[in-house]
């Protein structure tokens, strides 16, 4: 007998034992099961994050945007409806609220009135962080607010709350996520876990969205300043164009006439004074329109340079001989030093002429009577050089640096002094760069006269002599004119 219960005792022991081991088996089971499911339900909460941000990321439309993170908010959370509430700049200045529904009407909604006043929606404009009630008519702080005191009449019932801030990469509300449903408790800590990444990944695609709406009207107003620019220059060369034959036509007549006349009139005639102060008025007035037209030109590229084998020396003469009546009425005496081993160069005649002229009249205006003006032509390297220096009124140290803007003159005083639109010293400096060289102005101050120095890149021409192959006994012929380009790369 003993045996035998002893032999139950280990059986009941051995069932208990295995009963045990099941038990916990099957616990194990359950565990493992559970944490399976878990990790397979936060698997598919990122795979829809995933879907739903590629989603969203593809999309720049601001309206299509806001509708789609509403949609996909509703429909990933359970809720029965959802909205989503936005801030978009007033083009009258401050913001405006927007809103975007799904599941609901939008008349459901419209009876609100401004969200952010109420105690239940505020926290989430303020970016006060999530709300989530498993029945909101609980809450302490619904229905406070007048005139509703809770949800307006008609309005979908809610008891089911869950409302997520949208806040943008810098930090500024976007706006928030609302979601309801008309029975208790549906929002998990899943569907909470959705829209917080939803909320983030929207925040992402509005600021994008955003962007390229800012980017899209600054190409929108680029090109229509851009057609407005063109249509001003359009004008405006018309307008010149019309200035330049109105007021030419009556020149050229007064010019003629005041020529024609003087022609006729004695040395010691009356009228012989007062009709060279017109001529010399008139042709002044002709110049400023042509240096008001050669900077039109210079300014729209529509300048084109005539480049030849040119004599420096001879068109300096010609601006020197032009300008030597002006000289002498001051009493302003006139020296060139043109050194002759500069040769022939290329260049516009027509258009280094001006440049001469303009620094040469330029020079004459602003030196008093018995002053001295000076022209040096040289060869500086693979350079050659043209210095036009005076001992007039010189020029104030601030003001070098703008000596060559358009219209700039040392002060109104000047202006009104001297006369000019200052655009002499401008045009220079352009004319004498699209010869590829450059120009620079040097002054002690006021008193002491100025220094124009012109440096253009040499391009000498060398007539080449006839040479023999050391190599073979064929005489090559080479009569012909060579080019040299001297000291440009």
């Amino acid at each position: 007998m003993d045996g035998e219960e002893e032999h139950k005792r280990l059986r009941s022991v051995a069932l208990q034992n295995a009963q045990t081991i099941l038990a916990a088996r099957l616990r194990a089971d359950q565990e493992l099961q559970g944490i399976k499911e878990a990790l397979e339900d936060e698997t598919r909460v990122l795979e829809l994050l995933n879907e739903s941000g590629t989603k969203l990321a593809s999309n720049l439309d601001l309206e299509t945007l806001v509708q789609s993170v509403t949609d996909a908010g509703t429909q990933l959370s359970g809720a029965a409806f959802g909205a989503f509430f936005y801030t978009v700049p007033n083009p009258e200045g401050g913001v405006l609220t927007l809103f975007t529904l799904s599941g609901a009407p939008r008349a459901a909604f419209e009876k609100f009135g401004q969200p952010r006043a109420t105690a239940i929606f505020g926290p989430t404009f303020r970016n006060e962080g999530v709300i989530r009630s498993g029945d909101i008519s609980e809450d302490p702080r619904y229905g406070t607010l007048g005139p509703h005191f809770g949800m307006p009449a008609g309005h979908l019932p809610v008891r089911s709350y869950l409302a997520v801030p949208v806040v943008s990469r810098s930090g500024a509300s976007i706006g928030g996520l609302f979601f309801g449903h008309p029975e208790p408790n549906v929002f998990t800590d899943r569907a909470e876990r959705i829209i917080v990444g939803i909320a983030a990944q929207a925040a992402i695609a509005i600021d994008n969205a955003r962007l390229y709406e800012e980017a899209k009207r600054a190409v929108a107003a680029e090109r229509a300043a851009r057609v407005e620019v063109e249509r001003i220059s359009i004008m405006k060369d018309e307008f010149l164009a019309t200035l330049s034959h109105e007021l030419r036509t009556p020149l050229n007549a007064v010019l003629g006439w005041a020529d024609m006349l003087l022609m006729q009139a004695t040395p010691d005639a009356p009228s012989r004074r007062g009709l060279e102060t017109i001529a010399r008025n008139a042709r002044a007035q002709a110049q400023l329109i042509e240096d008001l037209l050669d900077m039109n030109r210079i300014v729209s590229g529509k300048i084109r340079l005539d480049v030849q084998r040119m004599d420096l020396s001879t068109i300096i003469d010609a601006a020197i001989e032009s300008l030597r009546p002006s000289a002498d009425a001051r009493s302003i005496r006139l020296f060139a030093t043109l050194d002759p081993l500069v040769g022939l160069v290329f260049g516009d005649p027509h258009r280094l002429q001006q440049v001469v002229w303009n620094l040469l009249s330029n020079a004459i205006k602003f030196t008093p009577k018995n002053g001295r003006v000076d022209v040096l032509l040289r060869r500086v390297n693979s350079h050659v050089e043209i210095t036009v220096s005076d001992s007039g009124i010189g020029i104030k140290v601030e003001f070098l640096p703008h000596v060559f803007e358009r219209f700039r003159q040392a002060d109104a005083s000047t202006t009104r002094q001297y006369g000019g639109l200052g655009l002499g010293l401008s045009i220079v400096k352009q004319l004498v760069e699209l010869h590829g060289g450059n120009v620079r102005a040097d002054s002690r101050g006021e008193g002491h006269g100025t220094t124009f120095v012109v440096s253009l890149p040499l391009r000498v021409i060398v007539e080449a002599e006839d040479r023999t192959h050391p190599t073979s006994a064929r005489m090559t012929a080479a009569k012909q004119t060579s080019i040299v380009l001297s000291g440009l790369k």
